[in-house]
């Protein structure tokens, strides 16, 4: 009698599940021209699956601190948007039985062109000459890892240094694996054409590959450096 109930409800489960149809992102939205300081919304629609849950995670692990959630999870909101916040965010959904996902890549406007005048040491000063920066891809000058050795516990530091003329849309870095995977103590941290990932108390999970990218208007870079297990 106990089986029969366990086949009963086992079968109940399985009809649920084709009666509601196979879980999907139906719909996606977001916008076309984002400006600095502009509030952003990425919407994904779901359909089908069993009372599914939509949640938001970025390739990194970490959303940014000036975004939340609404409409059940379904609209990531960033608000006043700027350089940092360029990248991809990952629309998640599951009803513990499926799994679907969408990748949202979101870039600033590219900056206006500008000129600088720089001075000399002739005589005639009020005739400066003007000088229009030199523009191209990006290059990545250095990737360093901190410490050099490390054990687990240890905090680790991965650091990306560009250049960029003009200035960079997009600077980060991804962790080259399954989204689901990526650990939750992964942090960036931005200075002026510099990325810092910060890895709080390597675990075992931590270890593999990791990419740095960067992207301007005319074009882009990445490198992949591999973080090993500790000695």
């Amino acid at each position: 009698m106990h089986t029969v109930s366990i086949v009963q409800f086992l079968v109940l489960v399985l009809y649920d599940l084709s009666y509601a149809g196979p879980l999907q992102i139906v719909f996606t939205d977001q916008p076309s021209h984002i400006t600095v300081g502009s509030e952003v919304h990425l919407t994904c629609v779901v359909s089908g699956g069993s009372s599914p849950h939509t949640t938001w995670i970025s390739p990194t692990g970490l959303l940014p601190p000036n975004s939340h959630m609404v409409n059940e999870g379904k609209t990531l909101v960033i608000t006043h948007f700027d350089v940092t916040n360029n990248g991809q965010y990952i629309c998640v959904t599951s009803d513990g039985f499926q799994f679907a996902h969408h990748v949202f890549t979101v870039n600033l406007h590219p900056a206006t062109v500008t000129t600088t005048t720089l001075p000399t040491s002739t005589t005639h000063a009020h005739k400066t000459p003007t000088y229009t920066a030199v523009y191209g891809p990006p290059s990545i000058v250095s990737v360093v890892i901190r410490p050099t050795f490390y054990q687990y516990g240890d905090d680790v530091e991965l650091t990306c240094v560009v250049e960029s003329n003009p200035d960079y849309d997009q600077l980060g870095w991804n962790m080259l694996t399954a989204p689901s995977l990526i650990p939750s103590n992964l942090h960036l941290n931005y200075t002026a054409n510099k990325v810092t990932l910060h890895i709080n108390g390597l675990k075992r999970e931590d270890i593999g590959d990791y990419e740095c990218f960067v992207h301007n208007s005319v074009g882009s870079m990445h490198k992949t450096v591999h973080l090993t297990r500790p000695h």
